[in-house]
């Protein structure tokens, strides 16, 4: 198989979507994106990504290629995991402490920690186009909502609490390690409680 066959039999099983990373896994030099973006088979996104002409446009892919570091959290998580009825309205991702975005993107709300915690409750999904990124798992996005529950929209964090409470995965060994770590232990235990007296009642 030449390279050129290669490389279009990856762009067929990746959703049309190729990048400057995938080349170099395969051992395919970049010149030949470039030949192919002559050749009309597909077009330059930005910068280190190629789309061919029935792929689809991913933008948060795209978003998360351009800025690795992040992590899709809060609602972007939610809605990537199909947990919100909500359609963001930009990107909510958590980045470590001494991150500094180059050309920060306009629609983005982005949220700083340190270290030892950024990868905590990290995992990844598909996004609605087929392609992998990494978010926050629900146990970390709900810690995430009640340690910044003044900055919450009520409506959502009550929507929020109220499908973690019926989630079928939902792992609450994990969500009050992860609260123990984030010395919301107690918080957390509150939330979960209210939510079952208000149940009952």
């Amino acid at each position: 198989m030449s390279k050129k066959e290669l490389l279009l039999e990856y762009i067929n099983n990746h959703n049309g979507l190729i990048t400057h990373r995938d080349c170099k896994k395969l051992g395919i030099p970049t010149i030949y994106l470039t030949r192919l973006e002559d050749e009309g088979v597909m077009f330059r996104v930005e910068k280190g990504i190629y789309l061919s002409s029935s792929g689809d446009y991913d933008e948060y892919y795209f978003f998360q290629y351009r800025y690795p570091r992040t992590v899709f959290s809060y609602i972007s998580s939610l809605y990537l995991q199909g947990l919100t009825d909500e359609i963001p309205q930009y990107f909510e991702v958590t980045v470590p402490k001494d991150y500094r975005f180059r050309n920060r993107p306009l629609n983005l709300n982005s949220y700083t920690v340190s270290k030892d915690i950024i990868n905590m409750g990290v995992t990844s999904v598909k996004t609605p186009m087929g392609n992998t990124v990494n978010i926050y798992n629900f146990e970390r996005v709900l810690c995430d909502f009640i340690l910044n529950r003044s900055n919450i929209d009520n409506e959502l964090f009550v929507k929020t609490v109220q499908t973690y409470s019926n989630f079928p995965e939902k792992n609450l060994a994990k969500l009050y390690d992860y609260a123990q770590k984030l010395n919301i232990l107690d918080d957390v235990k509150r939330t979960l409680e209210v939510l079952l007296w208000i149940k009952q009642n």
